[in-house]
């Protein structure tokens, strides 16, 4: 039926090396740590984990290494609901990621590893449909984003870039998107503004203007605590945040990325999609680790069932 797409998310997988502390260490400071765990991580993985546990039937197109880490993060995959089948055993080392949470913030340290194989060759054949949406991040190379993305524009499916970590090599990426989703850092990074840009509405047009959006793309804005802004062409939509106690940040913007994407694949439109992302993000600082966070759908509904006007 129409709108039953989708999700294909091509990125990154990860073992995670999480370390939980009460603030992070400033340069040169040695703070005590409350616990190590060792998670399924990496932006592609914890997308494609957002998708499905939002209900979508999510196709993974990522690389691991030919290692426990790897074998161990794929059967983590496969029990969150996301199809592996398109991910490819390489002889490199599985992707590693050092994080260090707070409360308040985390530090990263990424080591590519297997990420690095990702190439366009993984993208021949996969199978693209109009109601299809493809989400790719920064972690993989550009050139596979690009081949992906290439793929699906024929196909009339819909593209999203979540343009993170921050690098100059997503402006390459921009005229093949139909969404484009940073935090402030990044917009600041990809449009070069001296000074910064306001977060107001005129601040993120300008945004808009300067990363040369054409009619039909629109800016996704994530803003932490205060929500989001969605830029378009004939203004800006604004979404409150949801006030929780935060336990631990990471992943919350891949809770969203992959949430969005299986809303717009749904069917929905892209104002009610990014409520539900928003929401589910809220749920996932809850607790810690990345893809361990992500809430299954009916609790995010049940969110927004109770915070809804009551009809008059």
């Amino acid at each position: 039926m129409v709108g039953a797409g989708k999700v294909i998310v091509l990125g990154s997988v990860n073992v995670d090396l999480l370390v939980s502390t009460p603030r992070l260490p400033c340069a040169g400071e040695t703070v005590s740590g409350t616990g190590l765990t060792r998670q399924l991580g990496g932006k592609g993985a914890n997308q494609a984990v957002g998708a499905a546990r939002a209900g979508a039937h999510c196709i993974l197109l990522a690389a691991v290494g030919a290692d426990d880490d790897g074998a161990s993060m794929m059967a983590a995959l496969a029990s969150h609901g996301v199809d592996t089948g398109r991910v490819h055993v390489t002889p490199s080392a599985t992707g590693c990621a050092l994080v260090a949470t707070s409360p308040q913030d985390n530090q990263i340290i990424h080591i590519a590893g297997a990420n690095s194989d990702v190439g366009a060759m993984l993208t021949a054949g996969v199978d693209v449909g109009p109601d299809d949406v493809c989400l790719a991040q920064m972690e993989t190379p550009a050139s596979a984003t690009a081949a992906l993305f290439r793929r699906a524009r024929a196909a009339g499916a819909c593209t999203i870039l979540n343009a993170a970590p921050a690098s100059l090599d997503a402006r390459q990426l921009l005229p093949l998107c139909d969404l484009i989703i940073v935090n402030e850092s990044e917009l600041a990074l990809l449009t070069g503004a001296e000074g910064g840009l306001r977060l107001d509405a005129l601040g993120l047009t300008r945004g808009r203007n300067l990363l040369r959006l054409t009619h039909g793309q629109t800016l996704l804005v994530t803003l932490g605590a205060d929500g989001l802004a969605i830029v378009e062409e004939r203004g800006v939509i604004w979404i409150s945040g949801h006030p929780v106690a935060v336990t631990d940040t990471t992943g919350a913007g891949d809770c969203f990325c992959g949430y969005l994407a299986a809303g717009l694949a749904r069917g929905d439109d892209m104002e009610r999609a990014a409520r539900e992302a928003n929401a589910a993000a809220s749920i996932a600082v809850q607790s810690l680790g990345a893809a361990a966070s992500i809430p299954a759908r009916a609790a995010v509904l049940q969110i927004l069932a109770a915070i809804r006007e009551p009809t008059i």
